[in-house]
């Protein structure tokens, strides 16, 4: 693995930040993103971009930028396809540093409008079964010095670690969009079968690498991301779970909402107060049901990962042509707004899709209480 010929803690330190700041459960899009945002900034890049790998393995289908504006981009124009050091890197299949693009034979230059730029360092994204999914493109350090070889270790290291998420986003997203029993079925086998057993690899290389670590701090870190992956690959489990208990669309809302708040109380330990109108199921129809579950299961897995909450209350009833399920815990709270927070905003945008809403109350020290409606009759 890359990061063993990283020798620098503080720079070991970086790798593990940025690889704990991609998130797994973003959709495709704003993860794409994060992961130009986030390589860029792990070696002082100025800019940065990620190209997606065309189908015919020798263009570009999609270039992410990181560093320049909306206003450059449309004077730049049309984004590039892979020719010149881009088209190389694809080719190459593994790191490319330049110390002065201008100089540099393949060079092809840049259109008008163009920021000027130097310093080059490509490495591919790969996904878990060998696959390049594209290539991270970054220009120019803030330092001005050229890119060194610990740089281009640090993104290989994190380029491999960015396109096993993007294997778990990308099968997230076809779970989202399938309806055939038998391809959900296949999907929950690829899951167990394919992503556990990395998240596994990844898991027994780190313990190895922790017998030549000589930093505590380090070592710390390292622990840290264990338990990360400990966490996720319950999770996971869990969806798998989740996945085949969404197949009996003859259960009741009710017994769905039951189920998934015992899953979540026994995980817990905490005391959970349910309370569900009466003949729920027949005030509303199967596709706000799916998402009512959809909506509750995400704001309990909030509530599982940073809550601390000891008590839950649940209450599922409607209001008009709304279904609204109010979730209250007791935990340690946070300030709305601050920070990230993509599941709060999948949350709203999932409500918002249904002609509902979402609001959320939450303060310090004192809890929090998330609002979720929805068209019942959708």
């Amino acid at each position: 693995m890359a990061y063993h010929r990283i020798l620098d803690p503080e720079r070991l330190h970086a790798l593990i930040d940025a690889i704990l700041l991609i998130e797994a459960d973003a959709n495709l899009d704003g993860l794409l993103g994060r992961i130009v945002e986030t390589a860029s900034q792990l070696v002082g890049a100025r800019y940065g971009a990620l190209g997606v790998v065309a189908g015919d393995g020798t263009t570009l289908s999609r270039f992410i930028t990181y560093g320049i504006d909306e206003g450059t981009r449309a004077t730049i124009g049309a984004d590039p396809h892979g020719a010149g050091v881009l088209g190389e890197t694809m080719r190459r299949r593994e790191p490319l540093v330049i110390d002065e693009l201008s100089t540099y034979p393949k060079a092809v230059g840049v259109p008008e409008g163009h920021p000027p730029m130097h310093r080059f360092l490509g490495v591919p994204v790969t996904t878990g079964d060998g696959h390049i999914f594209g290539n991270l493109y970054l220009t120019d350090p803030l330092d001005g010095e050229p890119f060194s070889e610990e740089d281009a270790q640090l993104v290989v290291g994190f380029g491999r670690a960015a396109g096993l998420v993007i294997d778990q986003a990308t099968l997230r997203s076809q779970l989202r969009e399938l309806t055939l029993s038998e391809e959900r079925e296949r999907l929950a086998r690829d899951l167990h079968d394919t992503v556990i057993q990395r998240l596994f690899g990844a898991g027994l290389a780190l313990q190895i690498s922790l017998s030549s670590v000589l930093d505590d701090d380090v070592r710390s870190r390292i622990n840290n991301v264990l338990d990360e992956l400990d966490t996720t690959i319950k999770e996971i489990r869990t969806t798998i779970f989740e996945i085949d208990q969404e197949q009996a669309t003859d259960v009741s809302l009710q017994s769905r909402i039951n189920s998934l708040t015992m899953e979540v109380a026994n995980r817990l330990g905490v005391h959970t107060d349910v309370k569900i109108e009466a003949g729920i199921d027949a005030a509303i129809g199967p596709h706000c049901a799916h998402h009512t579950i959809q909506a509750l299961r995400e704001i309990l897995s909030n509530i599982v990962r940073h809550s601390n909450a000891s008590a839950v209350e649940i209450k599922v009833s409607t209001k008009g042509n709304l279904i609204e399920v109010v979730v209250r815990d007791n935990g340690v709270g946070f300030t709305p707004n601050i920070g990230p927070g993509r599941g709060l905003r999948n949350l709203a945008s999932r409500a918002r899709e249904l002609g509902g809403d979402c609001t959320i109350n939450s303060e310090i020290g004192r809890g929090t209480m998330v609002r979720w409606t929805a068209n019942r009759l959708d």
